[in-house]
C-alpha cells in the first residue's frame, strides 16, 4: 500500500497544531525553527498553507543538489537528507515548489515523514494533513490547487 500527505488548503484553519506536534517530536519542545512544517498565513485573505516537503514525483531538489545529499529511502519510497553531505547552498530550497525545504543551522532540512508514521497528521484538528493511500485523480487536483494558490500569494507579495 502506498501512502502519501495530502495536504488539504480548503481546510487548514492556521491553528499550527502541525507545526507544534513536528517540533516536539524532533526536539522535545515547540520551536518553529526546527518544526519541518511552516505555516504561511495570509490573514487579509483568511488563507493558511501548511508548507512541508510533498515528496512528489518529479524531485527537483533531489536534481539541482550539487554534492548528492539527497538519499533515496527505500522503505519509504522518499528521499531524506543526508546531512553530513548537505553543504548549506541552499539550491534544494530554492528549487522546491511547494517551499518545503527550510534552512536551518546551515544545512537543509525537510519532511523525513517521521519514518513512515507523520505526527503532523494525526494532531491536525481540520483534517487539513492526512496521511492517506495514494490516490493519482486527487493527488493531481491537489497538486494544480496548492500550485495555483502559492502563484497567487508570490504575485501578491511582489505587487
Amino acid at each position: 500500500m502506498t501512502k502519501m500527505l495530502l495536504v488539504d488548503l480548503t481546510k487548514c484553519t492556521g491553528c499550527e497544531m502541525c507545526v507544534d506536534a513536528c517540533s516536539d517530536k524532533r526536539v522535545g519542545f515547540y520551536s518553529e525553527k526546527d518544526s519541518l512544517v511552516r505555516l504561511h498565513r495570509n490573514e487579509e485573505h483568511t488563507l493558511f498553507i501548511p508548507l512541508l516537503c510533498e515528496h512528489c514525483a518529479h524531485h527537483p531538489c533531489v536534481d539541482v543538489c550539487p554534492v548528492n545529499a539527497f538519499k533515496h529511502d527505500i522503505d519509504l519510497g522518499v528521499f531524506v537528507i543526508d546531512e553530513n553531505e548537505c553543504t548549506g547552498c541552499g539550491q534544494c530550497a530554492e528549487a522546491c515548489l511547494f517551499e518545503g525545504i527550510f534552512m536551518t543551522d546551515g544545512t537543509a532540512q525537510k519532511c523525513d515523514l517521521c519514518n513512515g508514521d507523520p505526527i503532523c497528521s494525526k494532531f491536525c484538528i481540520p483534517q487539513a494533513i492526512q496521511w492517506v493511500e495514494l490516490n493519482r485523480t486527487s493527488l493531481l487536483s491537489d497538486l494544480h490547487n496548492k500550485i495555483r494558490k502559492m502563484e497567487e500569494l508570490k504575485s501578491e507579495s511582489s505587487s
